[in-house]
């Protein structure tokens, strides 16, 4: 009897590792529940930037112990007391050179360019009340993804995240729907991942199955604003696919969030106050080096003050 216990314990130990696989294809939440558990309990470091409540937290996952792979992540997290702006310019600049010039506390780079767009934005923009670029859309009039949501500031400062309604993105609405927002500072992007507290539907396409630096921008319940950064495409850092990046917006406790451009653009600053030089704390990979100094310089940014 002793024997056949013995036996079907061996077997049933040799068996567990398959079962648990089969079981995560057929569920992958299990993945991301086991993954969850390796966010949460990273050896996260936070260094608090302003008493008025901005802290800057940031993990480095190794030994593919996060999404199986190699993670570096900055989150800054502000309270919605400080004010919120976005900056543009008709050329290229540096992410920290505009946080500089605005005597700003923090920024990341805004959302997706190009040299021959009008302000190099290929997303609808407006700052300071002024519409600056248009959606550049596809051939059939219809936008991207990647125009599926914006990035709204008051001109108190206060910062919204909006999901493009699925009726005006199946139109030939290009921006009319920007444009009738009221808002001192506009600028498009997407995809939208988190929306009243709910994933989003991720598009399955190149763009998102890739692993990619990434950044993005969340809100929580409780207005705090998230500033997210996935480094990438280095050993020490692998980036995210969009999925990924997701469900770290939602263990995070996100509300509404949305992706902006990534890849060697990914790059966030911070200073203590405007007598401080201002510092990037991530690793922008424009460089091809695991440091602080690839920044590839972008046509717009979002700012705290």
């Amino acid at each position: 009897m002793k024997k056949n216990t013995i036996l079907l314990f061996l077997i049933g130990v040799l068996l567990l590792p398959a079962a648990v696989s089969r079981a995560q294809e057929q569920n992958p939440s299990l993945v991301h529940d086991a993954d969850s558990l390796v966010f949460v309990n990273g050896d996260w470091e936070s260094r608090l930037l302003h008493f008025g409540g901005i802290t800057l937290r940031q993990c480095a996952f190794r030994d593919s112990s996060l999404f199986h792979s190699n993670q570096f992540i900055s989150v800054l997290v502000i309270r919605n007391s400080f004010r919120f702006d976005i900056l543009a310019d008709t050329t290229l600049v540096l992410t920290s050179d505009f946080v500089e010039y605005a005597e700003a506390l923090a920024g990341i780079n805004g959302s997706f360019f190009a040299w021959d767009a009008p302000w190099k934005s290929v997303n609808y923009l407006r700052v300071d009340g002024n519409e600056l670029a248009p959606n550049r859309v596809l051939q059939d009039g219809n936008r991207t993804f990647r125009q599926s949501g914006c990035i709204a500031v008051s001109d108190k400062g206060r910062l919204s995240i909006h999901a493009l309604p699925q009726h005006v993105m199946d139109t030939y609405d290009q921006d009319l729907w920007e444009k009738e927002l009221t808002a001192e500072d506009i600028i498009s992007s997407g995809p939208v991942l988190r929306e009243a507290g709910k994933d989003v539907p991720v598009i399955d396409n190149a763009f998102n199955k890739a692993r990619h630096p990434r950044t993005a921008v969340g809100i929580r319940r409780g207005g705090r604003v998230l500033m997210v950064v996935v480094d990438g495409r280095a050993a020490e850092a692998a980036g995210m696919t969009m999925q990924e990046l997701q469900h770290v917006l939602r263990w995070l406790r996100a509300w509404d969030a949305i992706n902006l451009d990534g890849g060697g653009s990914s790059t966030l600053c911070v200073r203590k106050n405007s007598r401080q030089p201002v510092s990037v704390v991530n690793h922008p990979s424009d460089n091809k080096l695991f440091d602080n100094q690839g920044e590839r310089r972008v046509a717009n940014v979002l700012v705290v003050k």
